[in-house]
Parts: structure tokens; sequence; C-alpha cells
């Protein structure tokens, strides 16, 4: 289920500042031009985690990621990702770092030689402080920064952090990733990993480190990723996602790669900046319009189609997390669950609403079907998608 916390009114501006009837943000933003239309861009949606049904299966993953600290992010995934309002965001997204700070003044400069020497202040410049992604939709200016996804995914901005390690054969990480991952000095397959480390390189490329691609090939700073999580040292998740972001933003405006990662994650962000409010008030759009999804959960049966165990050996669990729970921020006033629903999974929802909010729900007020029916799965990345035409769009 989405989070129901909102970012701190502290970094409110920062994430979506004041509302502008202009149909761009009232500020300049610099970087790569995006040569993409927004139906030519797919949304990846991020896979919740069931680790309940994991550690039943023989693979318990819970405590690499509470050593992380991420649990509430793992939480967040289970929930609507607006695929729509992302690509809208993605294809208008500038990088705004020192360097596009920098062209900010050369270009007042050109314009005023007076201004030559003189503070961004003196300029007429806001200062520069952090590197921002920067985009709008409907007029509306959204910042996203380190800072914003580490207050969204409740976790301090802290910890190592590798850069520039791309696939590089002299580099000393290769040593060490292998001993980590393999036990070994040597580069091994994919095959010889353990099933709990197929797992972890699995949610990796789906949840944290998103590839769009095949993951039994991971590049050196995945490795490297991979093994701050598997030895449980601290590392830097906030600056890892946000880079990995940044990377992504500028291949698709630099080689047309029609591939957005995090959708969930932005889905969420635009969620707590308060988007999604205005639409629900305005009563805009629908969820069918914004092409609200959500996504298949990793579980014991992912173990069972991964063939880490054996077909007999998966027993379907009637555990609260699965897709059906995924109620769109657009919907107020019902709860995720139905009189369809078991009635362990009736229980355990209420019990869980109440130690969260003090509020009781009978089982006789629990709707017989799902409002709407449950949001659309989408599809196995193996899945081959039709491209969308425009008028589709």
């Amino acid at each position: 289920m989405a989070s129901s916390s909102s970012v701190p009114e502290s970094n409110m501006q920062e994430a979506v500042p004041e509302s502008t009837t202009q149909e761009t943000p009232a500020y300049e933003i610099r970087g790569g031009t995006m040569f993409l239309e927004e139906w030519e861009l797919n949304v990846q949606t991020e896979n919740p985690v069931d680790f309940i049904s994991l550690a039943h299966h023989g693979c318990e993953l819970r405590s690499y990621y509470e050593a992380k600290g991420l649990m509430d992010y793992f939480n967040m995934l289970n929930g609507p990702t607006y695929k729509n309002q992302v690509r809208h965001f993605w294809v208008r997204a500038q990088i705004y770092d020192r360097k596009a700070a920098k062209l900010e003044e050369t270009e007042k400069v050109l314009i005023d030689p007076t201004l030559e020497g003189k503070s961004r202040k003196e300029m007429g410049l806001e200062p520069f402080t952090v590197t921002e992604i920067r985009s709008s939709i409907m007029g509306i200016p959204v910042f996203i920064s380190q800072e914003v996804i580490a207050c969204v995914i409740k976790r301090p901005s802290g910890g190592s952090f590798t850069d520039g390690v791309d696939n590089n054969k002299n580099s000393p990480w290769n040593e060490v990733v292998n001993k980590t991952m393999f036990n070994s000095k040597k580069k091994r397959a994919y095959c010889d990993l353990t099933m709990e480390k197929k797992l972890l390189l699995k949610i990796q490329n789906e949840n944290l480190l998103p590839k769009g691609g095949g993951g039994d090939q991971p590049s050196l700073e995945h490795k490297v990723f991979l093994h701050y999580f598997i030895t449980k040292e601290s590392a830097n998740v906030s600056k890892y996602i946000f880079k990995h972001m940044i990377k992504e933003l500028k291949e698709s405006q630099d080689n047309k790669r029609c591939w957005i990662p995090y959708g969930r994650l932005i889905s969420e962000i635009l969620h707590q900046g308060g988007i999604l409010k205005v639409l629900k008030e305005f009563n805009i759009f629908t969820d069918d319009q914004l092409g609200t999804k959500t996504d298949k959960v990793i579980n014991g049966q992912t173990l069972k189609k991964m063939k880490l165990i054996e077909k007999k050996a998966y027993k379907k669990m009637s555990t609260v997390l699965k897709e059906s729970n995924v109620v769109s921020d657009l919907m107020d006033g019902f709860s995720p669950i139905c009189k369809q629903d078991p009635i362990d999974v009736r229980m355990n929802y209420i019990m869980d609403h109440f130690e969260n909010t003090g509020e009781t729900i009978r089982l006789c007020d629990i709707p017989d079907t799902m409002y709407g029916g449950a949001l659309r799965v989408g599809k196995s990345r193996k899945t081959k998608r039709k491209a969308l035409t425009k008028d589709e769009y």
C-alpha cells in the first residue's frame, strides 16, 4: 500500500514548489534534450517482496535489508505506479548540476558583461546547493535530489559510495566482489551463486539499481553494490539510486533509450509532493488514464520459476502481501481488502490498521468486492510489449 507519510515541509519546496499557471516551470533548466515522445517510453514498475514467503521456502533475506534500514522502502514498493505521470515527468526532465549552474552564469554575463565576477545572488540567480533532476507536471515544478529520495525512502543519506567502477578489469574491486559473491578470487558464473545471492541480485536489479534487461551478467558497479548488502556494510543507498536515475536519464536523452527506472519511487515522490492530491481534488483523471499499475510480487513462486526450488516444494501462502492489496492514491475511504480475501488476510489487515491508526474496522464493514477491481499487474520483462501509438496514448 502507498505510504501515507509526506515529505517534510522543509523539503516540500524542493520536491514540488508552488504551483504556477505556466505550461513550463518558472525557472530555467539546462542539460540534454529528450528526443523521445511520452508514448514511446516504457516505465519500469518495481517488484514488491514477500519476505515471509521467501523465508518459508528457505530464502531468508529480511536481515540484509533491515541492516540497511530499507524495510520502509520495501513496504512502499507495494503501491501504485502512475505510468503516464512518470512518462510526463521523464520526457521533460533535465539535470541541474554545477555545470548547468555555471552555464546560467555564463549566459548572464553574455547578456550583461558588467556581471563578470559577480556572485550568483548579484546576478539575480538562486544559489546552487545540490544536483537535482528538474521537471514539471501540469506546470507544477518537480525537483528530485538525493535528499528528497532519502526522505521518501525514510533512510538517512549516508554510508559508502563507490563511483567510477564501470567494468574496469584492473579494478581491485574485482577480487573483492568475487570473494563476496563466490568465495573465490576468480570470477565464477551466475549458476555458481547460492539461492540467497541470486535473489539478492534479482531484487537489486528490479528495485535498487534497475537494469531493464537480463540480470545474470551484472556490471562491476552492480557487484560492488551487492557486496555492500551481502556483507551488511554501510552503503549510501539514496545516493546510489539518485546517481543511477541520472545515468538512465542521460541514456534517454543521449541514446534514445525508451526505458524509465524507478516508476514506483517517482510515483511516490509525486504523491508525497501533492500532485496526486491536485488531480484528486479536481477529479481530472481516472486510474486508467494515469496508467496506474502495480507489479508482480517476488515470493516463493519466484523461487519456483527460477528453478531454485522444486515445484512440489512451493506452498501458496495466504500472506497479506499481494498485488490486489495495492490501492491508488486517487481513491479515498475504502480498504484494500474485500470479503473475497481469506479470513486471515482480513484479520491481519484489521489488526495492522488498528495498530497504525487506532481505528477499528468491523468484518461486516469490509466491502464484498474490490472497488473498481484490483489494479492491473505489470507484465514480465520477458513478455513482448506492443508499443503504444500516439492516438492510444
